[in-house]
Order: C-alpha cells, then structure tokens, then sequence
C-alpha cells in the first residue's frame, strides 16, 4: 500500500507587494507537531510589524480552499471547502477535517483572512468588497498546482500570504516657529470604497510578478475617511516641528487605513472627483496671537462655514509626482508640513520621499 504523505502549509505574510522584494527577515521554522505522521499540518513564523497589520506573528486563524485538478485537465473540482485553520496556544495550527494528496493529478490552495472577506463566493471567482471604514487589513496566498510526494514525508505547502490592500498614513507637522496651527479636523476624500478582487494564478510563493498578483477591478463608490475630527476645543491638535502621527489616536476617528488600490486623481485643484487630504485648521502669529489664516482674502471654497472653530480647510492631492496611484501591499505616509498658504503668501511642496520598506511618504509643507 502506498503511504498517505502529510500536506503541511507554512504560512508567513509578505508586506509587500507589486514588483517589489521584502527587506524584512522572514524565518520559516519546521512545524510544532502534534499528530500523528498522516496528518496535515501547519506552520507560521514572520516578523511583527505595527499597527494593524496582519502578520504570522500574529495571524491566529485563516481560511483555505483547496481544489484538485487532472493531468491535461482545466477543470476544478472542491477539495478544501473554506476550511478554518487555527492556530492553538502551542503555536499548532489544526483544523477538521483532515485531508490527504489525492493519488492522482495536482492540488489548487487558496488562503486567506479575515475569514469573511471572500462572504459567498469563492476564489475562482471575482470577490466583491467594500474596504470601508478602512480598518480591516485582508491577505490572501496561492500555492500550486502541486502533488503529493510517495518519497518525503510531511510533504509541504508553502503559502505566502500578501497584502491585498494599501495602507495609508497621514502625519502633521509645522516648522515655523513664528506661527501656530491648529488642526480641527483631517478627512481623505473621494476614495473608492467598492470593487473586485481576483485571486492570481501563480503561486504568492514565487518571486512577485502579475501572474502571482492579485488585481482590483470596477472600483466605485467614492467617500470621504475621516482620520480626525476634533469634538471640542480641548481636542484640537496643536501643531509642532514633531510630526503628529494620526494612526496613533487609534481606531475611533484615528488611525491607519486600509484602501483599495486605485488611481489617484488630482484635475481641478480640490474640485468634483479629484482626491486629497483636507486639513481645516486656522493659523494664527504667535507674538500677536492675531489669526493670520482663514481671513478676509480667503475664497469661499476655502473657508469652512460650518466650522466650530472658524477653520479654513488646506487641500493636499494624494497624488504627487511620484504617486500616481496606490498599489496593493505598499505603505503611504503623507507628511503635511504647513507653515503657510496662499492667502499668506508663500505655499511650499517638499519632494516626496520613499522609504525602505516601501513605506512611501509624501511630504507637503
């Protein structure tokens, strides 16, 4: 009789995607096992990154389909139906109910989380999803065709999960020690929140490319996310020459966000469907005290009428000369440096930078 060979799925997750490589050290370990030789198993070891980002660390459970195929076959037929793997307190990862290499043709598995991201499709099929209010980051992995080896034991399946989304940051700062900025309220708008997701053919295993790569398609749905809305005075930000980082007010009005990667339109300087950050603040002298900033040159577009706090609103195109659009799997950070605006005088862009890692910053001020 020929020995059943135990499939094991090692996971980790990759930060990044596109045509890029990880600068992370990522260290596959050998499983904790906790079965018998027959059963399959699973693995997870990666670095820990911030925020709320997945990783192996820690990725408690995941969901995987799998489906077999026939030599010289295109058909797909359901081995794994959105099975949950789940890791316990011995970092072993279980799940029921058990399965084996078929003794013919070859293995499709498809991973991801959270586990009701794919709701009831499947990934064979294009995946609707609404990334809105942004704070759910979501991976998936593909490994395969594969078959099972009579020869080696505990035969494994590598699953390299991906970031499906982007993530994004905004930061504050003011280097002008002449003025004082008061921040009221920061709002990204005209987003797209809806579209399609379609699992790649390629296995995520492999070094990145646009067969292993998932694409978004039909994005729609534009909304505004609002990163920090002050409730009364004592909450307005005072800016300093430390830029204020709004992910870490946390997930109430604060914090990252996880958007559907997208093209970043900036056509008519803040009108119709272009996409910026809105910063609403005043700006006053900090000899005088005198508010420099809304004033009575300001245009009527600019100034918030419905403001508690008599704030103008800035307008920061999310798009830069070297952002046009956002890419799956990448970290956007858009420092906003304000010292100054039109109606003041001189308004000053900085060159936006990328960041190892691909934490890409876009820097205004």
């Amino acid at each position: 009789m020929k020995m059943k060979n135990t499939i094991m799925i090692l996971v980790s997750v990759l930060t990044v995607m596109a045509f890029w490589s990880c600068s992370s050290n990522e260290d596959i370990m050998s499983p904790s096992v906790g079965t018998t030789d027959d059963a399959i198993l699973f693995a997870a070891s990666t670095d820990y990154t911030r925020g709320g980002d997945y990783t192996t660390n820690n990725l408690t459970t995941f969901n995987v389909y799998a489906y077999t195929q026939s030599s010289g076959s295109t058909d797909m037929k359901l081995f794994m139906d959105n099975v949950t793997v789940t890791k316990t307190g011995n970092n072993v990862w279980t799940y029921s109910p058990v399965e084996y290499w078929p003794a013919s043709g070859t293995v499709n598995f498809y991973a991801f989380a959270p586990a009701e991201w794919i709701g009831t499709s499947t990934p064979l099929n294009a995946i609707s999803y609404d990334s809105y209010p942004g704070y759910t980051d979501v991976i998936y992995a593909v490994s395969g065709p594969l078959q099972g080896n009579s020869d080696m034991a505990n035969a494994q399946v590598l699953m390299n999960f991906r970031h499906a989304l982007a993530k994004v940051t905004a930061k504050l700062s003011s280097t002008n020690p002449e003025l004082r900025v008061q921040v009221s309220n920061v709002i990204i708008y005209n987003v797209a929140t809806r579209g399609n997701f379609h699992f790649p053919s390629g296995s995520t295993s492999d070094t990145a490319s646009k067969d292993n790569i998932g694409i978004w398609s039909d994005q729609n749905t534009p909304l505004m996310y609002i990163l920090y809305m002050a409730q009364q005075k004592n909450e307005v930000i005072n800016l300093t020459t430390t830029p204020t980082d709004l992910s870490d007010f946390g997930n109430g009005m604060g914090g990252d966000r996880y958007m559907m990667p997208q093209e970043l339109v900036w056509l008519n300087d803040g009108d119709l469907d272009d996409m910026y950050i809105g910063v609403m603040c005043s700006i006053y002298d900090v000899s005088t005290g005198e508010k420099l900033w809304p004033n009575a040159n300001t245009p009527a577009e600019d100034v918030v009428p419905s403001s508690t706090f008599g704030d103008g609103i800035l307008k920061f195109p999310l798009s830069t000369s070297k952002i046009r659009d956002w890419q799956p799997g990448v970290h956007y950070t858009y420092n906003l440096i304000i010292n100054s605006n039109d109606d003041m005088g001189q308004i000053e862009f900085g060159t936006p930078t990328v960041d190892t890692f691909l934490d890409v910053t876009a820097i205004y001020q």
